[in-house]
């Protein structure tokens, strides 16, 4: 490699550290380094050379299209405009779309998960008879017999529920909130019989034994982990995506090493505008100055003068005028 390529591949690699955004970097490699009739995949391994995260295939061929679009891009002779319709049926055409997962009908074991979660009933039926006798006063046996087996009987239709919607659209539907909410009843039963040593046992090898082989059965949870498509499934997904970007975690391309240095430039900026009063505000500078690495990285470095300019001046983004909106 000659010293102007080795020049090049260190220009571009400053260039790409002060872009934020994925899709900052791809429009950088179609406007600078890549021929105009580059596909999505090109860009892909360019970016993969340059050392930077590798974008999806979906999202660098939205970017790609919208690029060409801007740039009105015709073929060679410049009769055809390649619109963004065109273009996204070549990109189709040139990457072979995956075959569909195929999803096993049952899971393995299915029949012992099945009879393990029949046995566990009756743990909990001996649990429900010796709850309404001795902590309800029903001594008759026939009434005892009728109160009890309503629980015993609310859990196996949950169960044949959640069959029944495990094998039409792949999810439990609501007969599992209810399955588990019974099985916190049997909770409270078998603590109130037992106490909390005897009632434990009673509950883990009763419902809650139940419930898990029927979930093993069935195959819920490999059928939820395949489609995240309910409501709480994108509550979750929401909340974990938010916790992450709140500490810093957000998933932006960098790694744990710029992630590292960019904390330690934006705290050097903060001490070095802090109050002489602070606690070891020399020290502590001194540490994330040399945590930063703006010794040696000229981008770091411009990118904790830029905070500390921010941050100086911070009073006066009130003084500035724009124009009305309206």
């Amino acid at each position: 490699m000659t010293t102007d390529e080795v020049g090049t591949l260190t220009d571009h690699s400053a260039a790409l550290a002060r872009l934020r955004t994925q899709s900052a970097k791809i429009r950088y490699a179609l406007d600078h380094c890549l021929p105009r009739d580059c596909t999505v995949e090109d860009v892909r391994r360019w970016l993969h050379k340059q050392g930077q995260a590798v974008p999806s295939s979906s999202h660098t061929r939205t970017i790609v299209n919208e690029w060409r679009a801007s740039n009105r891009m015709s073929d060679t002779n410049g009769h055809v405009l390649l619109t963004p319709e065109l273009i996204a049926e070549l990109d189709k055409a040139e990457t072979p779309s995956p075959e569909p997962a195929t999803e096993p009908s049952k899971p393995a074991g299915a029949k012992g998960f099945y009879a393990v979660a029949l046995m566990s009933i009756g743990v909990s039926v001996d649990t429900s008879w010796r709850f309404f006798e001795q902590r309800l006063g029903i001594t008759d046996v026939v009434e005892r017999v009728v109160l009890f087996s309503v629980m015993e009987a609310a859990l196996v239709a949950c169960g044949w529920a959640m069959r029944g919607g495990v094998r039409q659209n792949g999810r439990p539907g609501p007969a599992r909130l209810v399955a588990w909410a019974l099985t916190a009843f049997a909770a409270f039963a078998a603590f109130s019989l037992s106490g909390p040593v005897a009632g434990t046992a009673r509950v883990l090898l009763g419902p809650v034994l139940g419930l898990v082989m029927l979930h093993l059965a069935l195959g819920i949870e490999i059928r939820a982990s395949r489609r995240r498509t309910t409501t709480w499934a994108r509550v979750g997904r929401e909340l974990r995506e938010r916790v992450l970007s709140l500490l810093g975690l957000g998933d932006d391309g960098r790694d744990a090493l710029a992630r590292t240095r960019d904390k330690a430039a934006l705290r050097a900026a903060k001490l070095a505008i802090a109050s002489p009063w602070t606690p070891r505000r020399k020290a502590r500078l001194r540490k994330a100055l040399h945590a930063s690495h703006v010794a040696h990285d000229p981008v770091q470095r411009d990118r904790m003068l830029r905070e500390l300019g921010v941050l100086q001046h911070a009073d006066e983004l009130a003084k500035i005028t724009q124009p009305s909106p309206w």
